[in-house]
This record gives C-alpha cells, structure tokens and sequence, in this order.
C-alpha cells in the first residue's frame, strides 16, 4: 500500500491542493476585503423594490470547495499511477532502482488503482458542477481523466503534444477557480449596474498563464533528464528529435519569457518594495538559477537539480498569492 501511494507523488499533490487554497482564500479572498476592489460596489442598490447591500463573500460553499479539491486530487493521482504503469520500460533505464509497478506493485493493482482514483475524481467533481448549478464545469474532469489516460499510452511519444497536454491541465487547475468562485460571484451581485470583477479575472488569467508556460519549462527540462529512457522506448521528445544544444535554447526562451513578464508586473503593478522584492528574490532569481543550471547541465542529476529549483520558483509564485495582502497592508 505504501508504494501504491508513492506511485501517486504526494508530495505534487499537496501542492496542486495548495494552489487551489491559495487561488481561494489568498488571491480571491484577500482581494476581495481589499478597499480598492470593493470600489466597484455602490454602498446600496435597489433591485425590483428591493435595497440591498453588497457583502463579498465565497459563493461556492467550502464543503464543495473541499470536494474540488479532492477531485482535482484524485485525477491527478490516478493519472501518475497510469503514467508510471505505462513508463516501466523507461524507467528501468532511467531510475532502475526507483520503479515500483511490476516490483513492489503488481500491475494489475497498479491499473486497478488507476480506475478508482480517476472514476472517483471524476464523480466527485460532476457532483460538484451540477450542485453548484454550472453544469457544464463537469467537462473539466471528464476531460482531465480522460487526457491523462491518453498521455500516458500515445502523446507522451509525440513531438510538443504530450508537453502541451500537461501544461493545459496544469494551467485548468487554476483556471476552475475562477470559473467557479468568480464566476458566481458574478452571478450573485449581477443586479448591480457596472458590477466589475476583471481585477479578479486579470489575477486568474495571469496565473493560468504561468502555470502554462512554467509547466511547459518544467516538462522540458524533464524530457532533458530522461532523454536515455524516452530514446531506449521510441519517444519523440524534443531533447530527442531536436536535440540537446536545441532544447536548452527552448528552456532559455521560456525562461526569459517568464522573468520579462513577472518583471513587468513588478514594474508596473506590484510596486510596493515588498512585493518587488518577493518577485525578484523568490521568483525570478530561481527561474534564472535554474535556466543557467539548465545551460549548463550535462547528467541527469544535473538535470533534475534544475528541475528542483524550477519547481522551488513555481512554488514561491503560487504562495506570492496568499502573502500578498500582507505585503500590502
């Protein structure tokens, strides 16, 4: 039981379910007590009859919120178990001493714990769609399950698709946050005219898009440390068919990509010396350390240290969401 739980990573889990708090109760809540975005409320409005006075406050209650979170959880578990299910062959080569699925885990309970941790994920989260009456939201585990099944038996061999796949889902993790708070949070206080929440919407968008690009980087740099294996089992990663000297341009490209904007929004909109010196210190510092490592890698060890410290930057970007209100108070 003990490896079975391993083949789900833990610890990555743990912080898909931070990011989703943080989103939440750091981003979305702590905006929304801020004075600048209660600007957008007149004090009192009258709608048929009725006076009414605005109050802020989660519209999707915290037992489904909770049960979102176990969702998202569970998919992502079950989709790390199939993927180690079908990347025996590459792993032996990779990590010989690391794999579990025909070892310690036998196959079929490795395949067996797939299908229950997906099919509940993907139950809980239509349960949580159609209670809290946007049906259609049900499409997001629905597709989840279903793209990390087929990530692990066919895109994971092609060129950009695979690396694609996981970032989009990387990026709908923060996506289904808004689409859920923010989008009843509109529905609630949508009598009110000129009622305006793109303060929270540029904050949702803008780290959907970091979680895209930053996970595109992070894949990439995985692909560099596997290369071995993936060529051993006939995948056509870039590292593989572009090369090596190819793919770091590519990490350095995102990279930078990624500083200039968080950059840009030190500049221009977190302009508190705090807030500056979170992003520049916590941020885009470990981005930069981990493109050079990256440069300048040549094991897989190597590799995976970028990797780490990448993962270190992703982490302290999605906890500058909850330190924010703080370090603006």
């Amino acid at each position: 039981m003990r490896d079975l739980i391993r083949l789900t990573r833990p610890l990555n889990l743990l912080i898909v379910a931070l990011t989703m708090v943080v989103m939440r109760y750091g981003v979305i809540g702590g905006l929304c007590k801020r004075e600048f975005l209660r600007d957008f409320l007149p004090s009192s409005w009258t709608f048929n009859g009725v006076t009414y006075s605005p109050e802020f406050g989660f519209q999707l209650s915290t037992v489904l919120f909770i049960l979102l979170i176990i969702s998202t959880v569970l998919l992502m578990a079950g989709g790390n178990v199939i993927n180690d299910y079908f990347d025996t062959r590459i792993d032996r080569v990779n990590k010989p001493t690391d794999v579990l699925v025909g070892r310690t885990v036998k196959r079929r309970v490795a395949m067996a714990g797939h299908w229950v941790l997906s099919g509940l994920g993907v139950l809980i989260g239509v349960i949580v769609a159609f209670a809290s009456h946007q049906g259609w939201l049900a499409l997001i585990p629905v597709f989840a399950a279903g793209a990390l099944w087929f990530y692990s038996t066919n895109l994971k061999q092609s060129l950009f698709l695979g690396n694609g796949l996981v970032a989009t889902l990387s990026a709908l993790v923060v996506l289904q946050i808004g689409l859920y708070d923010v989008r009843m949070l509109e529905f609630a206080f949508a009598a009110i005219p000129s009622f305006d929440l793109r303060v929270l919407w540029w904050w949702i968008i803008g780290y959907t898009l970091f979680a895209f690009i930053s996970t595109l980087l992070r894949e990439l740099q995985k692909d560099m440390a596997d290369v071995r294996g993936d060529a051993a089992a006939g995948c056509r990663t870039v590292p593989i068919a572009w090369g090596m000297q190819a793919s770091r341009r590519l990490v350095a490209f995102w990279a930078i990509l990624i500083i200039v904007a968080v950059g840009l929004l030190a500049d221009r909109v977190f302009t508190e010396i705090a807030s500056r010196a979170y992003l520049y210190v916590l941020v885009i510092a470990p981005i930069l350390a981990s493109c050079i490592l990256t440069w300048n890698a040549r094991t897989r060890d190597q590799h995976n240290r970028a990797g780490n410290v990448m993962k270190l930057a992703m982490v302290f970007a999605v906890a500058f969401g909850a330190v924010y209100p703080w370090l603006i108070a």
